[in-house]
């Protein structure tokens, strides 16, 4: 599914049900104050019916990527019910410290829920500050809050730029949290036959790094999403 600017607001996917939006980092998906990727949405939508939008799911304020929004009630209870039911496949890229191994996985629980991850490793080089690093993507299986950073900083790889999760061995001193929520995918709830599929290159703040804009990863999804 190509993408769309409208506004500053890059979408992914829009109809009379529902909206993908993208969400920069450092940017709350919803809330009280007007500076929410919520309130960009509904100004976008414009109209008496606009009032009735809200966020399906959410992430946090320090990432970036597709959040999925419903138009109207029962747009926004059947997507919730497909996220709580895990029929909605996301996928990640964070940049983490160390090396990683090729492929991994974690089954840890967080808040004492069960959670799974999977993990594949599509680059390795070095960041000023941070030393060894890893660029790796992830496919959480759940969806617990902070499950990803959580798990990611429990197998000693913490993300990059991480406040909460720290990696106390190495001091980054950069700003902001390497984890971006690049692909997103669901059978649409009241339309069965349409598959929704959105796709966008990482935030820049990935590509600015030499080896991450030079890696196969990047140049297949640059590719992907030319096509």
């Amino acid at each position: 599914m190509s993408s769309a600017r409208s506004n500053s607001l890059q979408l992914g996917f829009e109809d009379e049900h529902l909206v993908v939006a993208w969400k920069p980092h450092g940017l709350l998906t919803s809330g009280n104050d007007g500076r929410t990727l919520l309130h960009r949405v509904r100004s976008l939508i414009g109209g008496s019916d606009r009032k009735a939008v809200a966020a399906c799911h959410r992430l946090d304020f320090p990432t970036s990527g597709w959040v999925v929004f419903g138009k109207h009630p029962d747009a926004i209870r059947l997507m919730g019910e497909a996220f709580a039911a895990r029929q909605v496949q996301k996928r990640y890229v964070a940049l983490v410290h160390g090396r990683t191994p090729s492929a991994f996985g974690t089954h840890w629980d967080v808040a004492e829920k069960s959670a799974q991850t999977h993990f594949c490793t599509v680059a390795r080089g070095r960041v000023a500050g941070a030393g060894d690093v890893s660029l790796v993507e992830a496919t959480p299986i759940t969806g617990r809050t902070h499950q990803i950073r959580r798990h990611l900083w429990g197998c000693g790889h913490g993300i990059v730029g991480d406040d909460t999760y720290r990696f106390e061995e190495v001091h980054y001193q950069g700003k902001g949290l390497f984890l971006c929520a690049h692909i997103l995918a669901f059978e649409h709830p009241m339309q069965p036959e349409t598959n929704v599929r959105v796709s966008a290159m990482p935030s820049k703040k990935f590509t600015k790094i030499p080896f991450v804009f030079q890696s196969e990863f990047i140049r297949t999804l640059r590719l992907s999403s030319q096509a």
